[in-house]
This record gives C-alpha cells, sequence and structure tokens, in this order.
C-alpha cells in the first residue's frame, strides 16, 4: 500500500548502548520506519512496563539489541524488564530482529556485567534470543547498523505486517522525492554493507578452514611397572612419547563434555588425555598445553568463559556457535 510506514520498537539496556541506539534510530528513519521504544520506553519498574507493553501492541516489528549487560530485573519475575519485553513480542506475535554482540570482543568494564547470577541470565536469555530465525551477531556500532539496515528490509519484504498510512492529504510530489531520496540512500548503504559481509564471510571461512587442518602434537610421560628390587621396593621406568591429534577431534571430545553444563580447566585436561592411546596412566609433558587448546577453541567463537568469584575458578561452555558445530559433528544423520 502506498506511503505506508512500519513502527519498530527498540529494545535494549540504555546506559551501554546509547550510540548504538541512536545509530539503530537513524538507520530506521532511513528505511521509512516509525522508531518507538528508545529514551522515552525503558522499563525501570513494572509500571512503566504496563505502558511499554501498549507501545508494543502498536508496534509492526520488534528489534532487540544485546549487549554485555543483562539490565534492571523486575522483583516480580526475577527476570530483566528488557527479557520480559522480549518474551511479551514474541507472546503477541511480532516478529522479532536480534542483534547480539560478538562475546569474543573486548569492551570497557562499566558496559559489562560483574554480577555472576546476571551474567548468567544473560548467557542464557542470549542463547534462547539467538535461536530466532532473524538473529545476528555485531562486533561495533557500524557493523550493527548496517545489520539492521538489511534486516528491517528484509522483514518488510518477508513478512507482512499492517504497517501505517496517512489519513490526511499529502504533497505527492513531495513525498516522491524523499523516497527517491531515501532509495538512493538505502542502495549506497546497501552496497557498502555488502561488501563489508563479504570481508566478514571470507575471515569467517578461513578460521573454519583453519579449525579443520590444526592439530597437535602432544607429548606426555607414562610409567610402567618393573616389579620390585631385592629390599621389596617397588620398580618403575618412566616412557617419553607423543600423539597428534586434531583440534577438530579435541573439540568434538571437549564439547560433548559440555553437553548442558559449563567444565573446568582440569575437567578438560582429563578429556584429553582419554584421547591419547595409552593403556597407562599418562602426564602431559607441556603444562600450558590445555590454556592453548582452550585459548584457540575461544578465538574460533566455539566456546567461552565464565568466572566463579566465590569458587576462583575459571568455567568453560559452548557458545551457540559452538553446539552448532558440535551437533553438526556428533548428531547421526538420517540417510
Amino acid at each position: 500500500m502506498k506511503d505506508k510506514k512500519y513502527q519498530v520498537f527498540i529494545s535494549s539496556t540504555y546506559t551501554d548502548l546509547i550510540e548504538e541506539r541512536r545509530k539503530v534510530l537513524d538507520v530506521l528513519l532511513m528505511a521509512d520506519c516509525i522508531p518507538a521504544g528508545m529514551e522515552a520506553f525503558v522499563a525501570t519498574d513494572n509500571e512503566q512496563f504496563e505502558v511499554i507493553k501498549k507501545v508494543i501492541d502498536l508496534c509492526d516489528y520488534y528489534i532487540l539489541i544485546l549487549g554485555m549487560r543483562y539490565g534492571s530485573i523486575s522483583p516480580t519475575t526475577g527476570i530483566s524488564y528488557t527479557e520480559m519485553e522480549y518474551e511479551y513480542a514474541k507472546e503477541k506475535g511480532i516478529p522479532v530482529l536480534v542483534f547480539a554482540i560478538d562475546d569474543t570482543i573486548s569492551i570497557s568494564e562499566e558496559k559489562c556485567e560483574s554480577d555472576q547470577s546476571k551474567i548468567e541470565k544473560l548467557r542464557i536469555f542470549r542463547a534462547k534470543a539467538l535461536e530466532n530465525r532473524l538473529a545476528s551477531i555485531w562486533k561495533n556500532s557500524d557493523d550493527l547498523s548496517g545489520k539492521v539496515a538489511i534486516s528491517i528490509m528484509r522483514a518488510k519484504a518477508e513478512i507482512e505486517r499492517p504497517g501505517w498510512q496517512r489519513a490526511v492529504d499529502y504533497d505527492e510530489a513531495s513525498l516522491r522525492k524523499q523516497i527517491m531520496d531515501l532509495t538512493s540512500a538505502n542502495k549506497e548503504l546497501q552496497h557498502k554493507l555488502t561488501t563489508a559481509q563479504k570481508t566478514i564471510e571470507d575471515l569467517t571461512s578461513t578460521a573454519d578452514i583453519a579449525f579443520e587442518e590444526c592439530v597437535y602434537e602432544i607429548e606426555y610421560s607414562y610409567s610402567v611397572s618393573q616389579g620390585t628390587d631385592s629390599s621389596g621396593r617397588r620398580k618403575s621406568k618412566t616412557y617419553n612419547s607423543s600423539q597428534t591429534i586434531s583440534l577438530p577431534k579435541i573439540f568434538e571430545s571437549v564439547a560433548t563434555e559440555m553437553m548442558d553444563v559449563m567444565i573446568g580447566e582440569r575437567a578438560v585436561e582429563r578429556v584429553i588425555k582419554n584421547l591419547i592411546n595409552c593403556s597407562h596412566s599418562v602426564y602431559l609433558s607441556d603444562n600450558l598445553l590445555v590454556k592453548r587448546i582452550l585459548n584457540q577453541l575461544r578465538q574460533l567463537n566455539l566456546i567461552h568463559s565464565t568466572w566463579d568469584e566465590k569458587n576462583k575458578i575459571l568455567y568453560w561452555g559452548l557458545t551457540p556457535k559452538g553446539i552448532k558445530v558440535r551437533d553438526d559433528r556428533i548428531l547421526v544423520k538420517n540417510t
């Protein structure tokens, strides 16, 4: 329908994503949408949330921007108001577009959660939101605005929504000129985004190839009993050996151990030792081997870490990408 505009609700934590929200607002205006949400609709109590629900009811699409903060928690539900907004939009059948920050990049401490319980709630919320069909990972504000531009245009083309249309007379010539200007600007933006996306895909492809081809030469030692000496003391002889194991094989075993749980470095070491073809108890010669393997898997965005302040232990778990790669490798495919 001619002159139809679509209202889009923008949901996120606020203080850590001010710049990102501003750029998303600009993108939506360029895409001929009506933004809602922003500073005027940041829920901090249940009364404000009831107002926000009414705004969401009037929206055609819902955008969720996830950073590294979980946000204010409702004392009634025990989850953040941002997550409550997301669940409400899903309940109302409003198309949801999710944009989650790449959790491997470094950002300032004030933009990250320090509360361990909130960190875990954010992890669960993030994993759930990324299951959405229209979900993307962003690295910086420019990357985010580009992906929002592509996603909102795709949503408008693929998911029919009521939209809004002006009920009074308008200057058609002026409107047509505005549309032409916006169309030209959008084409230029899409060209830039296509080029950037191609670069990202090339980098991702290179990383995946590196993962498949990576191998570790694992050096280890083991002891073999030699009986007892004349005084009855046990004798043993220590042997040194090595074995080549591919990184995908190591990841497959470690990821299977991480099934729905996070594990510590000792558990990862135990899994790696079990991969060594030796009938005796083995001892890894390189004390930093496990750390190097974990770091490489983290750089490939297959695993992430969480610090347990109470027990002073670093735990490791799978990212959404890691879960997919694990399942692709271990699940039995129908023939």
